[in-house]
């Protein structure tokens, strides 16, 4: 996953965390792909004023994944539901695929 897709992502789940500049600026960046020059010229401050926005909000937005890992968690949830999915009516591949839901679902509720 690109840096940009990444951050876009964590914006989704944790964007009512951030500031609205912060949510604002990284959108721009990581959604409309608009590099720092164009955002700064958009919203009237310096290159560097959103530099730092966005390096500032990038690793708060990683650090509340890093604590919190709702991002991985998700992404563990679909890959157990598209292996329940994708067992259709064989048990054999039922009863592995309901194993491994077991065994996820398990280490998220610890």
């Amino acid at each position: 996953m690109t840096d940009k897709a990444e951050l876009s992502l964590l914006l989704d789940y944790y964007g009512a965390f951030l500031t609205e500049r912060q949510r604002e600026l990284l959108r721009m960046s990581a959604d409309e792909d608009m590099s720092l020059s164009e955002i700064a010229e958009e919203v009237g401050v310096s290159r560097q004023g959103v530099r730092d926005c966005l390096n500032k909000a990038s690793r708060q937005l990683r650090e509340f994944e890093a604590g919190l890992s709702l991002v991985e968690h998700d992404m563990k949830l679909r890959a157990v539901l598209s292996e329940l999915e994708s067992a259709g009516n064989d048990p054999d591949s039922l009863v592995k695929a309901v194993g491994s839901a077991e065994a996820v679902i398990r280490s998220l509720i610890r």
